[in-house]
């Protein structure tokens, strides 16, 4: 139950800080909505799965068959944000065309923003290899790894969805469009600025 609480308190730590998940969803819930929003916090939570995955089941054969995998994964990562990240530079700022882009943005790709977001950052993969390595152990049984990562996931999803209710609020959503080409630049330099970390300097690391 101790090693379960330091899982929870280092997972809880990671999740909170600033990065590629929270630019996602901040940038999703003020721009499209609250919908939006918590949909790319269901799509982090689903991905938070797949580094779970290859973290109890396929690490040691990842590891010898392509050892290099964190960095096509980092490269991958870098080349979406800063796709993204330009993308928001370059959006309007207007509230009336951010209503209008509402329409524009499906289920689908909402969760899809969040799911590529966090599959592809290599911080998250990282954290993720780390935790079960070294504080989880390899030699814990199936059951628990697993239970850690529902754990894991559900962290994601409790705070992200949080994040997208407190910035799709009208009065703080409409307060955020009227400022939006600001907050559409601050947001997208920021994913750009990740982008260029992990392509060019980040070789390493914790968490998004």
């Amino acid at each position: 139950m101790n090693q379960f609480a330091l899982v929870f308190g280092v997972t809880m730590l990671a999740v909170v800080s600033p990065g590629a998940d929270f630019a996602m969803v901040s940038r999703n819930s003020y721009l499209y909505g609250r919908q939006a929003g918590i949909l790319s916090a269901f799509g982090i939570a689903a991905s938070c799965w797949t580094h779970v995955f290859y973290a109890v089941f396929l690490l040691s054969s990842m590891q010898m068959i392509l050892p290099d995998l964190l960095l096509y994964v980092r490269y991958a990562g870098a080349a979406y944000l800063l796709y993204v990240g330009f993308r928001t530079i370059l959006s309007g700022s207007a509230i009336e065309e951010a209503d209008e882009r509402v329409s524009l943005m499906t289920p689908s790709r909402s969760f899809l923003d969040g799911f590529l977001t966090n599959a592809l950052n290599p911080k998250t993969a990282v954290f993720v290899i780390s935790l079960y390595t070294q504080v989880i152990g390899p030699a814990s049984p199936v059951s628990y790894a697993l239970l850690c990562g529902m754990m894991i996931s559900l962290c994601h999803l409790a705070w992200f969805v949080a994040v997208s209710y407190v910035l799709s609020q009208s009065a703080t959503r409409r307060w955020i469009l009227a400022r939006a080409g600001m907050f559409n630049r601050v947001i997208g330099v920021f994913l750009v600025c990740i982008g260029l970390a992990l392509g060019f300097f980040d070789h390493g690391g914790a968490h998004s």
